[in-house]
């Protein structure tokens, strides 16, 4: 347990500290902030993060020697952008610089990283689609609306991949995409739209009726909108529980995205694979922190 609490506040520092954060209290405010989203209500109010996020909630499946372990690191990210109001900790502390991205684009593409959607990972764990060993995911959680004006052009001009996790009553809101962005991106081929419930609801918190509505709803109006299937979950705050679990397959999603750190992937945490902050790459690249990371 103590060992996976170190590696969760270790994604954390990392990502504050390369995203210029430089005094603890700046990152203890990223913790405490309650205020992110406009519907304040009990079930939607959660801090990014919680350092119990980053451990694996009691009750889930048994992670033992049952199946085979893969490494198919999972990038996990938010904003792409400049931040241009420097005291917003929150938004500094999920952001990264559209040149440092870019730069990570490349340098996954020239040493030959192959690059798939969330939704393959279910395929490749059950051995039925070709994995390359040098391999990343990109997810992007919220459904920002830089995704499309800074991330889609650059996923375009490199051929990659990503998938994007959306909260559905966000869609048109100022600063998240649009129908017709979201619409364009499914054209591409190069996205994958995930559900992220309907109002970014904190789930470990909420009503068991409340958590049913928001992943059940979520998927049902995306595929109703949208015209297409909604195969992938990401947990909003990284927050969930066995029930929240056992909602998600319920509800025939075929896997779900958690925080709890790591690169190792299997049947067992099918729905709550582990993901990766870009704050592993401080100081070097992508490749060789990837290379390196064994959790």
């Amino acid at each position: 347990m103590r060992r996976y609490l170190t590696h969760g506040l270790f994604f954390l520092l990392g990502a504050t500290l390369s995203l210029g954060i430089s005094h603890f209290s700046n990152a203890r405010s990223v913790l405490n902030n309650k205020n992110l989203f406009a519907k304040q209500t009990p079930e939607v109010i959660a801090p990014y993060y919680d350092p119990e996020v980053f451990l694996k909630p009691e009750g889930l499946t048994n992670s033992s020697s049952r199946s085979a372990k893969l490494k198919i690191p999972i990038i996990m990210y938010h904003y792409v952008e400049q931040v241009k109001d420097h005291g917003d900790f929150v938004r500094k502390s999920l952001n990264i610089n559209p040149h440092l991205f870019e730069q990570q684009i490349v340098n996954l593409k020239e040493q030959g990283y192959s690059d798939y959607f969330v939704k393959d990972i279910p395929d490749i764990l059950a051995g039925v689609v070709n994995y390359a060993s040098s391999s990343a995911v990109l997810t992007f959680d919220d459904g920002y609306e830089d995704f499309y004006t800074v991330v889609f052009p650059l996923l375009k001009k490199y051929n990659m991949r990503a998938t994007v996790y959306i909260a559905y009553n966000f869609i048109g809101k100022k600063g998240f995409l649009t129908e017709n962005q979201i619409r364009e991106l499914i054209e591409s081929d190069l996205v994958e739209i995930g559900s992220h419930t309907l109002d970014h609801v904190s789930l470990k918190s909420a009503r068991p009726d409340v958590a049913k509505e928001q992943i059940f709803g979520s998927k049902e109006k995306l595929e109703e909108r949208f015209g297409i299937k909604i195969k992938t979950f990401a947990y909003p705050y990284g927050s969930f529980d066995a029930a929240a679990e056992r909602l998600v397959k319920e509800a025939s999603y075929s896997a779900a995205v958690s925080v709890i750190p790591g690169s190792l992937q299997s049947q067992d945490n099918l729905f709550y694979l582990s993901r990766i902050r870009p704050g592993l790459f401080t100081g070097t690249t992508v490749d060789s922190a990837l290379k390196e990371y064994e959790h």
